[in-house]
């Protein structure tokens, strides 16, 4: 079964996502951090899912077109900086076949489990209660996408990208954990009106 070997598999780097991520959301301490918090993940996120629903997707995952998360992100932005556009991205990993694509989305699908946690946080930190729609994504419907997603995984035509799969998302949780490294500000407010 693949979800169980992917879930194993990526364990270590997944970890080290998740560190870096609370890491980097310790310094938003107000709505000035939060905007610039918002661009940084953007630069890799909105890329990301770019290239991956370039993919023929809807032949192997449920409610793909759902699955696109990026107009959250940047109606949120859009919030603070109605203007705003990626000028600056993050190196992303090498998404070649539909099978690293799958491996990345295995990423960003299962970030979604977190959401609440996060917006949680920044609630507390900031005192925000809106501009909370990316981290919110799918709401009650949370858990039914996730399960649905992890039974797509399994199915048997998958079965042989294992390898392929659970590289690619090893790759995935690696470059986005490198990224938020090297953009962990002390405060994200002096950056927030920036292009990136």
């Amino acid at each position: 079964m693949l979800h169980p070997h992917l879930r194993s598999n990526t364990d270590i780097t997944h970890r080290q996502l998740e560190k870096q991520f609370i890491s980097n959301l310790q310094s938003v301490n107000s709505p000035e951090d939060y905007e610039g918090f918002l661009k940084t993940i953007a630069a890799f996120l909105l890329p990301m899912e770019e290239v991956l629903h370039q993919f023929p997707l809807k032949t192997l995952i449920p409610a793909i077109d759902a699955r696109k998360r990026s107009k959250d992100l940047l109606e949120d932005i859009r919030h603070y900086d109605k203007n705003w556009e990626l000028m600056q991205t993050a190196s992303l990993p090498p998404i070649l076949t539909i099978y690293h694509a799958i491996g990345a989305l295995y990423v960003l699908e299962g970030s979604t489990l977190g959401g609440p946690f996060i917006a949680k946080m920044i609630r507390k930190q900031t005192g925000l209660d809106s501009t909370l729609l990316y981290f919110e994504n799918y709401q009650e419907k949370r858990k039914a996408m996730w399960n649905k997603f992890r039974m797509a995984l399994d199915q048997s035509a998958l079965q042989p990208h294992t390898e392929t799969i659970t590289a690619s998302a090893i790759c995935c949780f690696t470059a986005y954990q490198k990224w938020l490294e090297i953009n962990n500000k002390p405060s994200y407010a002096k950056n927030s009106n920036s292009s990136m």
